[in-house]
């Protein structure tokens, strides 16, 4: 398979923070980069931040957990451009605590525990599910999961759903991982610490002034440096590297 067979990408999630720096990656890499988000006007300002031609770009709104609507986009996707061999699980949501002196368990809803794992887990169950057979037929893929530290600490900051789904990603990327290496396919997990972008707020932000207390090397994330890492899973130097899970965290943690 030629080179130009591996330039097709799907990034979920990719109007926004991390999501929208590894689309920005990945067209200055030379990819085609089809992404998805749940608001129209944030793809709208996606597209006027990336400056990018609809022959390289291509993005609708869709919602992550309906399997027929992510069905469609793929679909529409390979008529455009072909088969997609490089995907990023990057969409997430990680509802705010309400009450800080209750236990945070005691105020997550069932309704609400769903919907976290829905979109953190089973969104990316679906993606690859979806893309593994054509992936498979050329011999050739890349999957990257977007996780969280929270999947892999002690969560000091999100809630219980979202550290559980999290930490399902880390389970099911080594799953996928030992059931896609025979076909060429790596699966690999980012697990970024505390990145600023627009959905973690302002570095003055409580929340945050307490969490750069924790990070040895003195300073917040930047959603490049998960791109930068994202664009190198996504390449065909990686080949060697599958069902790792990659912190990306300022030694906050480390396996």
């Amino acid at each position: 398979m030629g080179e130009g067979d591996r330039r097709v990408a799907l990034v979920t999630g990719g109007a926004r923070g991390i999501g929208l720096e590894i689309v920005r990656r990945f067209l200055a890499d030379g990819y085609q980069v089809a992404f998805v988000a749940t608001r129209a006007e944030h793809v709208t300002r996606a597209f006027d931040v990336l400056r990018c031609p609809e022959d390289r770009l291509y993005a609708d709104t869709i919602d992550v957990t309906r399997a027929n609507e992510v069905e469609g986009f793929i679909d529409r996707t390979r008529a455009r451009w072909g088969e997609i061999t490089i995907l990023v699980n990057n969409a997430g949501i990680s509802p705010k605590r309400a009450d800080q002196d209750t236990p945070w368990l005691s105020q997550t809803s069932l309704q609400e525990w769903a919907r976290v794992i829905d979109v953190n887990l089973n969104g990316p169950f679906t993606l690859m599910r979806l893309l593994a057979p054509a992936m498979i037929a050329k011999g050739y893929g890349r999957i990257i999961n977007i996780g969280s530290l929270a999947g892999r600490a002690m969560p000091l900051i999100a809630g219980p759903h979202y550290a559980a789904s999290k930490a399902g990603l880390v389970g099911l990327t080594r799953a996928a991982a030992r059931d896609l290496a025979p076909h060429g396919i790596t699966v690999n997990c980012i697990a970024p610490g505390r990145v600023l972008s627009d959905l973690t707020g302002p570095p003055e932000a409580t929340v945050n002034r307490s969490a750069l207390s924790r990070i040895p090397v003195g300073r917040f994330g930047t959603a490049e440096e998960v791109a930068h890492v994202s664009a190198f899973l996504a390449s065909p130097m990686a080949g060697f590297i599958t069902g790792a899970t990659i912190d990306i965290t300022g030694g906050e943690f480390a396996a």
